[in-house]
């Protein structure tokens, strides 16, 4: 089974060759949906054509909370959690927040809910990463949603800009205090470095046109 993310509601190729290889894949997408979905076991996504939810500015995080939220109810009427406990999803709304706003789609909704309620499960500071990555930034106050945008997010982001990808997620999935530090430090440390080649790429475009400017006519 291959769940997909944030991706997958035009695939037609790949699922046709995941259908061919024996493979069920399920799509969470949020994005523009065509006319003629591709073959799959099913295609989450509030902008398929024939959805009347009326979520479709909901990011692929959220999109994601709330199918495991469904998946839940159904597991619980399924009695999978009369011996075992249920997965405590609203710890998860900090993650889906810090997807909304980095994803800058409308915090209108369901999506503001998404963002208060995740913001006050990060004040917490329980998950290992973010907090790491909350005093790398050197953050001092209680996150509010424009530190998600401006502050978490690029740096989260900066692995996969110039460094390895995969930092991001290992830093989100850390348990360890003093790994997750290390990890926090290096996406800080990518970041300040990204900075600086955007803004070396700007003067240079502004040089590049000011000398244009000043070259005379033929």
């Amino acid at each position: 089974l291959i769940v997909t993310v944030d991706c997958g509601t035009a695939g037609h190729e790949p699922l046709a060759e995941a259908a061919r290889l024996g493979v069920d894949v399920v799509v969470l997408d949020h994005h523009g949906a065509p006319d003629n979905l591709p073959a799959a076991v099913a295609i989450v996504n509030p902008n398929r054509h024939d959805d009347v939810s009326g979520l479709g500015h909901l990011c692929a995080a959220g999109i994601v909370f709330l199918t495991l939220v469904a998946l839940t109810r159904e597991l619980r009427r399924r009695g999978v959690f009369r011996d075992a406990p249920e997965p405590d999803l609203l710890a998860a709304l900090d993650l889906v927040a810090l997807a909304t706003v980095a994803d800058l789609v409308p915090l209108v909704g369901l999506n503001r809910a998404f963002v208060r309620q995740g913001l006050a499960v990060m004040r917490a500071r329980r998950r290992v990463g973010l907090a790491a990555l909350a005093d790398a930034a050197r953050l001092q106050s209680a996150p509010e949603a424009w530190h998600l945008g401006f502050l978490l997010g690029p740096r989260i982001n900066a692995g996969g800009r110039i460094g390895d990808s995969a930092l991001g997620a290992k830093l989100l999935l850390d348990r360890d205090p003093v790994t997750a530090a290390v990890t926090a430090a290096e996406l800080d440390r990518l970041n300040a470095a990204r900075q600086e080649m955007e803004k070396a790429a700007v003067e240079t475009a502004i040089a590049e046109a000011e000398r244009q400017l000043t070259v005379e006519p033929d």
